[in-house]
């Protein structure tokens, strides 16, 4: 799913300039180049006197004669190179001033011409997209979603129906916000930005008759103008309503919207301790109370069998709807409880969800746009009327892998033992050293497990022939992966007994609130409970998210451990791999999470999670009064002023890194109690700014810190990154800080570094033969005396083949590798950049034009690649023809493995085809073998006593 991509343009604002506009534009470009080149030429002079024992300090006094000079060798360098040092400095003011003053007539120029718009309502002029300044490289690929559904753009082809403008002159994007643009003579108008876009700066344009013609389909019914007589809207939540439509969606095709209705969000009252910031002057508070929590922020529930099918936990998109629809079966439980089927919806209209066969709950949370409508059969009839669709865009995996952890979640544990360091890397650890230990090792990096159910063809035939890999180009790339990984467990990214799943709340106690009108359920699950399928053999769990800014590791009791008698009752009801969580727990606050399609790490290891709880001792939950967000009249110029509220204010970089600077200081290490109780309220508070920051772009409320606390906080932030950022976030030497003894900085000098040496596998030479569909297919090829290729005289298949190979060398997606490294599995696919389908599909066109088959051209290539003449171009023969080769190998070679899921722990695992029986992973079999034994020997004492 997800398979399907739409090429799009990709510009800035500067494809929109005058002539005159571009000319300045171009002039500041060219002296920013020249400014750039002699600050680079400073830094090798820098480096050069550095050489002679010269620093920064001393050039001035050598230029001033103020120096004694009786010790110094090679003295006239030195003073050439000062002089030349002072010079480049010059020029850079120079070059600035320069710049500043380009830059002050172009944003004059910028700005008359809006305000002349303005003022004569777009008459004034409209600005063109200059053709000649788009090329393929300004092509990207979207996933197909409901808009590129909607104008009917073709999958794997370029639309010009939307485009993305990214923004680098504000007065620009507001001219095109407010009268739009010319291209091909065709009229483009602003249609929106996704929250992800209004972080990169961005702005979506549609053609304005497309628009008109997929308007009702994309917004249900309603309209700017009917929004804006119903009050109007926040301008930025609008947008990101709006983009929904954008996201990356399948059809579900099953989706009968007459079987849905939505009703009010369970939400209660639940009591705890919390730290209670006051934004107002940031001040900490420790308080036991109260606190409002709505369990089901962006939930629904669906039933099991729901339109004929099996469901699982999936997110959804709809017209101004979106969030997770959690499988639940609500009928059961209101004939278990005997209780009333009837619910009221959000307009006051009851349903019996029994006699209206109703599937889909959907909550108020989920509605964004609910207040617009009169009715819930206002939406109904507009989403029939229009032709709208019902998506989805994730749905829970059938099988879900072991991930990695990161290193905020592993900054946190401050108390932690170079042993215990040792031991949670040793997993990391032992992968690098038996990386080439077996065939099933290696085959795990290249993305072959059987948790990967959308296996390529090279991977797929990689799992039939593990022959494969005795391929000297393999082999090399290998060591590219190895030395990955290596940086991967150095950044944090450690191996790790946890899985992502998407997180749910107890919805047997939202029943008891919607259909027994409890205003206090019970629920199943009491506070500090959840409930996770996944982890049968796990008494406690450490549930993380991430961003994890604080110390947030909720350590909870888990009832689907094997040995609680009421697990299996429980499962009738939780009955899919999410974990639940109790709803008199403030584990949301924790962890700052909604449940309309967060997903946690939820680690299993006890020996982590024991660190976890001991470094949880005396943390409490974070709380803050956030702000609502207004609504104003929706217009082109509420749209550009929340835009460049979000542009100009939505940093949330910065305090991820400032805060990770905090807990990688070295009072962590060697403070007082005292120092770290203050260092950790610095972190406190840098969490509060940080989520208003987070909202600032529809509340447009951000406090400021009290000029004590923010210096207090500076004297920790004022200083580089933590070393580790080297490998986290590929920064150089200079800018992070010396290496203290932190625990994530540690990890440089833990992971092993081992060397690559697969001569010890015995992997057989690979038979070429069992690739092809015609064996004995002539390949004709003749060299010249230099051991070129001779074109003239050599099948021109391969000829062509080799050169499209040069021009298009596309690699394996080497993120397989996130197998072995624990992460998702999405990307398992071939990395596809922005013309690959397109690419792939011009290079079978054009190896066909010889008048030979798809299987012809396969089996040629296979003979060159395989035999004739190995080399390292074969991937683009796998990306091409690897179905056909992977059904030759299926025909040639029986397969001997198959996976099986563990009785145990639920792990999947490979067994041999003969080994039928095998129901347990080694690990498990290994433990019920000794319990075996324990209850053998127990029973033999037993008898000889008796």
């Amino acid at each position: 799913m997800l398979d399907m991509q739409v090429q799009v343009y990709s510009l800035d604002t500067g494809h929109f300039y005058s002539n005159r506009e571009a000319y300045i534009d171009l002039k500041i470009h060219k002296l920013r180049t020249e400014r750039n080149d002699l600050i680079r030429r400073i830094q090798r002079i820098e480096k050069e006197l550095k050489g002679y024992g010269i620093t920064e300090n001393d050039i001035s006094s050598i230029l001033l004669n103020k120096c004694n000079y009786s010790d110094w060798n090679n003295f006239k360098d030195i003073c050439k190179l000062s002089k030349e040092h002072s010079d480049c400095k010059k020029w850079v003011v120079d070059k600035s001033k320069k710049i500043k003053k380009n830059k002050l007539i172009l944003l004059d120029i910028l700005k008359n011409k809006i305000n002349e718009n303005i003022k004569t309502n777009g008459k004034h002029h409209i600005r063109l997209l200059n053709e000649n300044l788009i090329f393929n490289t300004n092509m990207v690929s979207v996933f197909e979603s409901t808009l590129t559904r909607a104008i009917k753009a073709m999958p794997n082809e370029l639309s010009e129906d939307f485009m993305i403008v990214q923004v680098y002159y504000f007065d620009v994007i507001k001219d095109l916000i407010n009268f739009g643009f010319i291209y091909k003579g065709e009229k483009y108008i602003y249609f929106s930005s996704s929250a992800g876009q209004i972080r990169k700066k961005k702005c979506m344009f549609i053609k304005e008759s497309s628009w008109e013609s997929c308007k009702n389909i994309i917004m249900c019914g309603l309209s700017v103008e009917h929004i804006n007589e119903k009050g109007g809207c926040n301008p930025n939540k609008y947008l990101a309503y709006l983009a929904l439509s954008n996201s990356a969606t399948d059809i579900w095709n099953e989706f009968d919207i007459d079987k849905a209705i939505v009703i009010d969000d369970f939400e209660t009252q639940v009591y705890g301790t919390y730290d209670f910031i006051d934004e107002t002057d940031y001040s900490i508070k420790r308080v036991s109370g109260y606190v409002p929590v709505p369990h089901t922020d962006g939930a629904g529930m669906i039933l099991p069998n729901a339109f004929g099918n099996n469901q699982r936990n999936r997110m959804v998109r709809l017209p101004w709807m979106k969030g997770l629809l959690g499988v639940f079966n609500y009928k059961k439980f209101i004939e278990v409880n005997n209780c009333s089927p009837i619910v009221t919806d959000i307009y006051g209209k009851e349903h019996d969800v029994i006699a209206e066969d109703i599937q889909v709950i959907f909550t108020r949370s989920q509605f964004k746009m609910h207040k617009y409508y009169t009715s819930w059969n206002q939406y109904k009839n507009f989403f029939k009327e229009y032709g709208c669709t019902a998506c989805y865009t994730n749905i829970e995996a059938d099988r879900i892998q072991n991930s990695s952890i990161n290193y905020q979640m592993l900054q946190t544990l401050t108390d932690i033992t170079d042993e215990e360091i040792k031991n949670i890397v040793s997993d990391s650890n032992n992968t690098l050293l038996t990386l080439c230990d077996s065939i099933e090792n290696i085959q795990k990096v290249f993305g072959v497990s059987p948790y990967n159910l959308n296996k390529t063809a090279f991977q797929k035939s990689v799992e039939l022939y593990p022959a494969l890999l005795n391929d000297m180009s393999i082999k090399t790339v290998l060591k590219d992966i190895k030395n990955s990984m290596v940086k991967r467990y150095k950044s944090g990214k450690l191996k790790i007994y946890g899985k992502y799943t998407f997180v749910l709340p107890d919805f047997y106690a939202a029943c008891e609130y919607w259909f027994e009108n409890m205003k206090h359920p019970r629920g199943l699950l009491d506070d500090g409970e959840v409930f996770c399928w996944l982890f049968p053999k796990t008494e406690k769990l450490d549930c993380l998210r991430s961003p994890h800014l604080y110390k947030e590791h909720a350590i909870r009791k888990n009832l689907a451990y094997k040995e609680y008698k009421d697990r299996e009752q429980l499962r009738e009801w939780f009955g899919t791999n999410a974990i639940y969580t109790s709803s008199h727990d403030l584990i949301s606050k924790m962890l700052q999470l909604d449940v309309d399609g967060d997903q946690l790490l939820v680690v299993a290891d006890k020996y982590f999670v024991d660190i976890a709880e001991r470094n949880m001792k005396d943390i409490v939950p974070l709380y803050y009064n956030m702000r609502k967000a207004g609504s104003v009249k929706l217009s082109p110029q509420t749209l550009y002023d929340g835009l460049c509220a979000a542009f100009t204010g939505g940093n949330i970089g910065m305090y991820s890194n400032n805060i990770s600077k905090i807990w990688n200081n070295d009072i962590f290490i060697s403070g007082s109690d005292q120092e770290k109780q203050h260092a950790l309220d610095c972190i406190k508070r840098l969490c509060c700014q940080n989520n208003f920051v987070i909202d600032y772009s529809k509340t447009l409320y951000k406090p400021e810190f009290p000029k004590n606390i923010r210096d207090e906080i500076n004297n920790f932030t004022n200083e580089n990154v933590p070393h580790f950022f080297i490998y986290a976030k590929d920064k150089e030497r200079l800018q992070v800080k010396e290496k203290n003894q932190s625990f994530v900085n540690k990890l440089e000098d833990i992971i092993v570094n081992p060397r690559i040496n697969c001569r010890k596998l015995g992997l057989k030479e690979i038979d070429y033969r069992l690739m092809m569909t015609n064996p004995n297919i002539e390949v004709k090829v003749n060299y010249l005396n230099n051991g070129q290729i001779d074109k003239q005289l050599t099948n021109p298949i391969v000829v062509k083949y080799l050169e499209l190979s040069k021009i298009c060398y596309y690699r394996i997606d080497y993120q397989t590798t996130n197998d072995i490294h624990g992460d998702s599995l999405r990307n398992s696919k071939l990395i596809q950049n922005v013309k690959f389908n397109k690419a792939i599909k011009e290079t079978k066109s054009e190896l066909s034009q010889f008048g030979c088959t798809d299987l012809d051209i396969s089996d040629v290539l296979v003979k060159f690649l395989y035999q004739i003449k190995p080399n390292k171009y074969k991937l683009l023969l796998w990306n091409c023809y690897g179905d056909i080769i992977y059904k030759n190998l299926c025909e040639n070679i029986k397969p001997n493995t198959k996976c099986v899921q563990c009785i145990d722990c639920g792990e999947w695992f490979y067994v041999t085809v003969k080994n039928t029986l095998s129901c347990r992973c080694k690990e498990c079999n290994d433990l019920h073998k000794r319990l075996l034994k324990k209850e053998r020997n127990r029973r033999y004492y037993l008898n000889k006593n008796n």
